[in-house]
């Protein structure tokens, strides 16, 4: 059946004071120039509680374009990065217009994928390697200027100065994203109004990531989110696992669950990704929460995004997002109503209309999923 939707006027979010937002840019910015130098910083691994609760209903969410507003600046970063060994590169074909569908196109991928990508198209136009390329420094220079006049609004050096650094395009964007983060990222509209609510509500939460550190934790200072995600809150699929493990491995979202102290099935994973969504699901998570209001997603493609949310194309069961959401607000019902379901001995939960009249914006659910 197709999903319901809903809609309601978005009420506006207010601007952090200027002084305050100046103070939490110089903070991120000592954050992420130390943590580079000293990664240790901001790895340290949560201890596991003496015991798990088989009741405690947690929060489990993901970062990057659903508790952050990071997904666009760190894929305006990595575009600018892979722009000068696209094998059509050129002053034209590198335009805002194909920077913005390749940052929506490939918001939530690895940059690990998108190098990959860029190398089999190389080897098809049989070009050299992009690694090649950066060592000898044969990049062409009238696309290097405008690549680095693009990369300086993000407040990145210059292609050429990168150089000296003698460190691969991976080590590259990881380091380059950290410092672009420091100053860009930002909170996805409501959240920090609905983590007060949460924690007022009793109710514990942490981050289940992708992401590795310092990235996450950088992002975590400059949305002033520290009361919310102390390091020990913060649980990384490519930092706390050797080798890492990417979603839609379900390991980082059981890892997460273990160490807030919660049976997996009683926990609300939030995702905006589709990996995210297979990671929650193989994890066995009790409720998926599809979430859209990132501005990596264009309004006029909130209803596929949705819908790729909600297919479960990267679950080992089928099973994708059991209810999406464009406002963040509504989590907070939907979280009260999943604790009253799952204490009433009701699986899956289901979604009451009195509940989903009353969310204050657009979701999509499965007509199946409403009582």
């Amino acid at each position: 059946a197709a999903p319901l939707t809903r809609r309601r006027q978005v009420a506006s979010r207010g601007k952090a004071p200027a002084a305050l937002a100046t103070e939490r840019t110089r903070r991120s910015l000592v954050m992420a120039r130390s943590a580079l130098r000293n990664p240790e910083e901001v790895t340290s691994k949560a201890p596991t509680p003496a015991s798990i609760s088989d009741t405690a209903t947690v929060i489990l969410f993901d970062f990057d374009g659903t508790l952050g507003d990071t997904e666009t600046p760190a894929m305006i970063v990595a575009f600018w990065e892979l722009a000068p060994y696209f094998p059509e590169a050129s002053v034209t074909y590198l335009s805002e217009q194909r920077m913005k569908t390749y940052v929506r196109d490939n918001a939530g991928k690895a940059f690990e994928f998108m190098v990959d990508v860029v190398e089999e198209d190389r080897k098809k136009a049989g070009l050299p390697s992009v690694e090649s390329v950066r060592t000898a420094g044969s990049e062409d220079p009238a696309v290097l200027a405008h690549v680095n006049a693009e990369r300086a609004k993000s407040g990145l050096p210059t292609i050429e100065a990168t150089r000296s650094l003698n460190v691969d395009l991976l080590t590259l964007q990881k380091d380059e994203t950290v410092e672009a983060l420091a100053t860009l990222a930002k909170p996805c509209p409501s959240v920090p109004d609905v983590l007060a609510q949460l924690k007022s509500k009793g109710y514990d939460f942490s981050i289940a990531t992708t992401s590795g550190k310092p990235r996450v934790p950088v992002s975590v200072v400059a949305c002033q989110y520290e009361a919310y995600f102390p390091p020990e809150k913060i649980h990384s699929g490519e930092s706390d696992f050797e080798p890492p493990r990417f979603k839609p491995d379900p390991s980082v979202y059981l890892l997460a669950a273990e160490k807030t102290g919660a049976l997996p099935e009683n926990s609300v994973a939030v995702e905006d990704s589709t990996s995210g969504v297979g990671s929650a699901a193989n994890a066995k998570m009790g409720l998926i929460v599809g979430y859209v209001g990132g501005s990596h997603i264009a309004p006029e493609n909130e209803d596929g995004h949705a819908g790729t949310l909600m297919a479960g194309e990267r679950s080992d069961d089928g099973r994708g997002a059991d209810i999406t959401v464009r406002d963040m607000r509504d989590l907070v019902p939907i979280v009260e109503h999943f604790k009253a379901a799952v204490g009433g001995g009701e699986t899956p939960v289901k979604f009451t209309k009195a509940l989903l009249d009353g969310l204050c914006d657009k979701y999509w659910v499965d007509d199946a999923r409403v009582a």
